[in-house]
Parts: C-alpha cells; sequence; structure tokens
C-alpha cells in the first residue's frame, strides 16, 4: 500500500502510504498513550496480500486499484483500474518496472522513496494513535500523520501491517473494498514472456 507511501493525494497507492471526517473507519476508542502500545504501525505486510481498493481523485471520481504483495521477496504489484499500465516494485532491489501491455514492453527504473520500512518495522516519523476502525471487515488501528507539507493524513493498519484506507487533509483518498491473504504466485511480480525490457534514462 507504499501504497509504498501516500505522501501525496494521487491516484496510485504504495504499500508505505492517512482528519477522520468522512473516513468509513471512525475511530471508537480515545487516543491513550500506553507503554506497551506500539508507538508507530507496520506499513509493510507481513504476510502475503491481495488488496483490492477504491482510489477518490481530486475531482471525486472513483477508481478500483489492485494491489498485490509477497512477503517471500518484498514486491509488489499494482494494477489500476483500465490501465495498460502495470507496476512491479522490488523493494530489496530498489526497483520499478512500469509494464505498458500496449508495448510489451518492461521500462526500469529505480524505486521513488527512500522510508521503505522492513514488514515487521515499525514506521519511521511521528504517528500519533487515533483509535480503532473497520474497513472491508478487517479491524484496523486508525493513526494520524503528516504529510511532507504538513498536512494531516489518516491511516487505517491491521497489525500484520496492511493499509486499508488512508484520509488526506480531510479528504477520503484510499479505502479497501476486499482484502485476501492468500499465498500470491511469484510469476505475477515479474513481466510476462515476450516483454522487452527498456531502460529508463536517469
Amino acid at each position: 500500500m507504499s501504497l509504498m507511501g501516500l505522501r501525496k493525494a494521487g491516484m496510485t497507492v504504495c504499500l508505505l502510504m492517512g482528519a477522520v471526517a468522512g473516513f468509513s473507519a471512525k475511530a471508537d476508542v480515545p487516543a491513550t498513550p500506553a507503554p506497551l502500545q506500539a508507538q508507530a504501525p507496520l506499513v509493510t505486510p507481513l504476510h502475503d496480500a491481495d488488496i483490492d481498493y477504491v482510489l477518490t481523485g481530486p475531482a471525486g471520481q472513483h477508481l478500483h486499484q489492485r494491489m498485490r504483495w509477497t512477503s517471500t521477496s518484498w514486491r509488489q504489484r499494482i494494477e489500476p483500474e483500465g490501465s495498460a499500465t502495470v507496476m512491479l516494485t522490488d523493494y530489496r532491489t530498489h526497483i520499478l518496472m512500469v509494464l505498458d501491455g500496449t508495448k510489451r514492453t518492461a521500462t526500469v527504473m529505480p524505486a521513488p522513496g527512500g522510508s521503505f520500512a522492513a514488514p515487521g518495522t515499525p514506521a519511521a516519523g511521528l504517528w500519533r494513535r487515533m483509535g480503532q476502525g473497520r474497513i472491508a471487515g478487517e479491524a484496523c488501528t486508525i493513526w494520524e500523520s503528516a504529510d511532507t507539507d504538513r498536512h494531516p493524513t489518516t491511516f487505517c493498519y491491521t497489525e500484520d501491517g496492511l493499509m486499508l484506507g488512508a484520509v488526506h487533509d480531510g479528504k477520503p483518498v484510499v479505502e479497501a473494498v476486499s482484502v485476501s491473504r492468500s499465498p500470491q504466485p511469484l510469476d505475477v511480480f515479474d513481466p510476462p514472456p515476450g516483454y522487452h525490457r527498456v531502460e529508463s534514462p536517469h
């Protein structure tokens, strides 16, 4: 779900993607600091995952986006609805491949961002626990953070690192509609046979 980071609202969600108004997972437990509570969420899935999100664009348009993750090799696949483009990110090698189904090309470039949190590692930065929520039948903890421009962002993360929803600067951005933790076939994280590899100019 960096999503894997939502630091700017847009129509692409990464695994490391967050005020609760308009968020279907309303906080129902007040934020109470406790020494035994985690002070930041896990933002990278601990297990394989297949999540269907609904994204809300700046003009209120809605778009489905499928995100798949394999925990064995820290790789992510993002498929925006209605697009011939698929994004494959390898977080071990920090390589992003953009697949173009019309040209049958795989454009290779460095993965954006440098804030990847390994599975099981709490996110960096300042976070505030807001309470508990439920999205797509899954319990999640609502966390508040801020983007690079210091706009409030609220995320709902499961205990095993799945990002289920985000509200940026008071506006809904993304919400999961279905969640699966079934094992993911490794071949979906590679370009299909016959794709031509293209190195992106730096």
